[in-house]
Formats: structure tokens, sequence, C-alpha cells
């Protein structure tokens, strides 16, 4: 009886171990299939608009980017793992720890100013002392130059952004610098990266990504951005594209809303056949990012940012799911509430007929790991699933380094049930039509999924290519 016992247990066992393999690969099966579905359905079917940006001005952050396995730099510059804690501006290693640390559990990309100049310059020796380390073109004004020229090489690009000798070897011959970029050194900003899975003391990275931090005096007081607008107006260009605000973060308080307010009077003078789109990177200043939305959103066409960014600036303004910035979670954002966000900011700060006349904005591209939803006033612009697709393919082939993606390289991290608002019933997703659209309140909303790479060979510049391509792909009306 005890034998028979044991074999049934043994049976059972074997039943229950074959069951679960069986379960396993048939899901890694379905897996693959969904991914081979998207992959296909975006080579099918993500197609340009009828009408194309045709002359682009792109500025004014600019940097040469020294990427290193953040991890790695710490050890070599003997810092050991510490508390968490999110830190506005950088004066010395144990906050430099506490910081890197904070996002690297998040698994967010951020960025902070670093104060002090003769410890940074330390900083930036032990990272060539590294033997994984790459030079790399830096700043969201010249990656998206970069981006945009290799994309659409019928595009003219002109650039207006600090660059210095090494720099200027790495930028592509097609882009048209500007004369009064030059300088004499190279502004450095020091990228580290960490893998997914990757360890720092107690803390995991849920997903790859880098924290950034520089110490740089051009950019910082936006030197370059009179240079810039002076271009604007000197040439017919149909698209504008600014970015460089956050590298404020760390001024006084009397400096950012004078360079700030100088910035106002000169996006106020853009002739109205230029498209603006803004850039937006990660900041620590409450009160500055608040300024920011209320100020220039409403003077710009167009709008680019990822979670962190979105989060931050509903908590800035008191908008909704503002508590979010505040939760450490590991994972992606909820797609509500980033759409509750979204249709918050363009309801706020958007062009209305009726609320906001005067004010500009008319397009929001959200961009994060997993999905990207562009949110537009239909009247102003078209081809936006398109756009928000594109976006999202390009993110898969740059995180890999890949030409063309499979579904060996990348899985599908969205999720296969979501609500698109608060409040809203769940909906399935459906791998055969990756692309959704629906409407709220008279705006369109286009939501893509991202293919995640398994592997990413390169997190840095990721916001700025996908941006670049929605741009591309999408279509102004003027009115």
């Amino acid at each position: 009886m005890f034998q028979l016992s044991i074999k049934s247990v043994a049976v059972a066992v074997c039943f229950a171990v074959v069951s679960i393999l069986f379960y396993t690969i048939q899901d890694s099966e379905d897996d693959a299939e969904k991914v081979t579905n998207i992959i296909k359905y975006w080579n099918s079917s993500i197609s340009s608009p009828e009408k194309t940006f045709k002359k682009l001005v792109v500025g004014i952050n600019s940097n040469l980017d020294v990427i290193v396995p953040g991890v790695a730099l710490l050890k070599a510059l003997n810092v050991s793992p510490g508390k968490k804690a999110n830190h506005e501006s950088l004066t010395n290693l144990k906050q430099l720890q506490e910081t890197f640390a904070q996002f690297l559990a998040r698994g967010s990309a951020a960025e902070r100013p670093f104060l002090n100049k003769a410890l940074y310059m330390e900083i930036i020796k032990a990272a060539k002392s590294l033997n994984q380390i790459e030079y790399f073109v830096g700043g969201n004004a010249a990656l998206i130059a970069k981006k945009a020229s290799h994309l659409f090489p019928d595009l003219q690009v002109h650039f207006v952004g600090a660059v210095g000798p090494m720099l200027e070897t790495l930028m592509p011959k097609a882009i048209e610098i500007d004369p009064a970029c030059h300088i004499l050194q190279d502004e450095v900003h020091l990228i580290m990266e960490y893998k997914v899975g990757e360890a720092w003391g107690n803390s995991i990275a849920p997903v790859a990504n880098r924290f950034v931090t520089s110490f740089d005096e051009t950019n910082s007081q936006m030197l370059m951005m009179e240079p810039f607008f002076e271009v604007v107006k000197s040439s017919e260009y149909d698209l504008m594209v600014l970015s460089g605000l956050h590298m404020m973060d760390a001024q006084p308080v009397k400096m950012f809303e004078q360079r700030l307010d100088q910035l106002i009077v000169l996006l106020q003078d853009v002739p109205k056949s230029t498209v603006s789109h803004l850039e937006l990177a990660s900041m620590a200043n409450e009160g500055f990012v608040k300024q920011i939305v209320e100020k220039v959103l409403p003077n710009v066409n167009s709008l680019g940012l990822n979670e962190q960014e979105l989060v931050f600036a509903s908590k800035s303004c008191g908008g909704p799911h503002h508590n979010l910035f505040d939760v450490e979670h590991h994972g992606q954002p909820d797609i509500h509430k980033i759409s509750d966000i979204l249709l918050w900011l363009m309801q706020t700060y958007g062009h209305s007929q009726k609320n906001n006349p005067s004010s500009r904005l008319t397009r929001i591209h959200f961009h994060s790991l997993t999905f990207h939803i562009i949110a537009v006033q239909e009247t102003s612009w078209s081809n936006s699933d398109n756009a928000v697709a594109a976006g999202a393919q390009v993110a898969g082939l740059q995180a890999c380094d890949t030409g063309a993606l499979t579904n060996d390289l990348v899985d599908l991290k969205i999720p296969s049930n979501f609500k698109l608002f608060s409040g809203d019933s769940e909906r399935e997703f459906d791998p055969d039509k990756p692309l959704m659209t629906w409407r709220k309140n008279g705006i369109l909303f286009a939501l893509s999924p991202v293919l995640v790479c398994k592997h990413p060979v390169k997190t840095v510049g990721l916001g700025d290519a996908i941006s670049a391509t929605g741009l591309m792909f999408s279509q102004h009306h003027s009115q």
C-alpha cells in the first residue's frame, strides 16, 4: 500500500511537471507569435504622411557623452552602496550614489547637475580609466538632429548648439552646424548605464536605463538660445525643435526666471508657419517645472516627454495622479493614468477656441519602455497612428542596434488588459491590431506597444529618436 502511494505521488508529480512545461512552452510560443504579428503589422502598415517636413532647425543643448557602466564607475571611485535619495543637484560622491541608487531601483532615466567642478573632473578621470567606455553625441538637440538626418536623408537639418572639437567629429556631415556653435572645449556629460537585473546594494534594476550627470556651463546658462532664434528667423523652416531647458535645473531662481522670460519672448516671435516642438528631459526643481509647463507649453505646437517627466509635470501643477512621482514602483505606469494626465495637459494648456485661443499646443508625444501614446487635436494633426507606431518601432531597432526586429530579440510587455481612462471598463489588447485610437473631449489618442529589446545595446538617446521619428511621420495642418 505504501509503495503504491509513493508510485501514485510520483506519477502525479510527473504529470504536474509535464503540464507546467507544456503550458510554459505554449505561452512562450504564443508570445513569440504575438511579437511576430506586431512586427509584420508595423512593416506592412506604417506609412508616411502626404506632406512631410522639409527644413528642420534644432537646438540648443549638445555635448560629448562619456558612457560607462554606472555600478563599475562607483566601484572604481571606492563608493559603497547606501541609502536611496532624490537630490535636485549633486555636490559630492554620497549624493551621486544616493541619487543613482534611487533611479536604478525605479528603472527610470534621470539627469542631475553636478555643482563641484573639481570633483566632477575627478569622476570623469575615473570613468576614462574603465575598460568599458564609449564616446557619443550627447544632448537631446544634437541627438534629435542626428537621428532625423539619418532616418530622413532628404531633410535639411540645421543645428545650433555648443560643438567642441571631438563632438564635431561625431556629428553627421549632412547636418549644417551653425558657425556660432563652435567652442574650444567639449562640454562632457557622464552617462551611467545599468542593465536589467543589475544590482547595486539591495536595489535591482527592473529595466535597463541610465543616470546622467554633468558640470556644464554653456548649456546650463542656455548661451546658445539667442543664436538659435536668430537662425530660426533667418530662413523659412517648417519645423523647429527646442530642447535643453532641463539644463537650467540647478541655476538660481532669478537667473532661471530671466532666461525663461526671454525664451517666451523669442518663442512668440517664431513665425506661425514654423511648427515648434519642445522636448523635455528629467528635472528635479518642482517650481521650475511648473513655470515651464505654465509658460512655455502654450507657446509651442508640440511636446515630447517620458513617464518621469509627465508625472513630475502633473505633480508640479496639481494634475491627476501627481502622487505617482513619489511612489517607487517596478514596471511601467498604468495606461489609463497616463491618458488621464495627457488629457488634463491638453485641456489645461492646449489650444482651445473657447478657453485658451492663444495657446499653440495641439500635440503631445508620450513615450515609455512598454508603450507610447500620441494625443492630438485632429484639426491640427493627422497620421498620428502611423507616427506613434514608427516611434515605437525605432525604439526597438535602436535599443537592439539592429536593422530588423525578430521575435528572438524583443519581448512584448504591454498588459493584455487595460483601461483607457480611469473609470473605464478594461479592454483586451489585440496583437493582430496593435495600433489603437480613441477619442475623448475632442482629443484623439493613438497608442502603440513597444517591443522591448531583451538585451539592449544602448539606452542613451532613445527618447530623442522616438520623438524625431514621431514628428517626421506626423502631418501638421495650419489653422
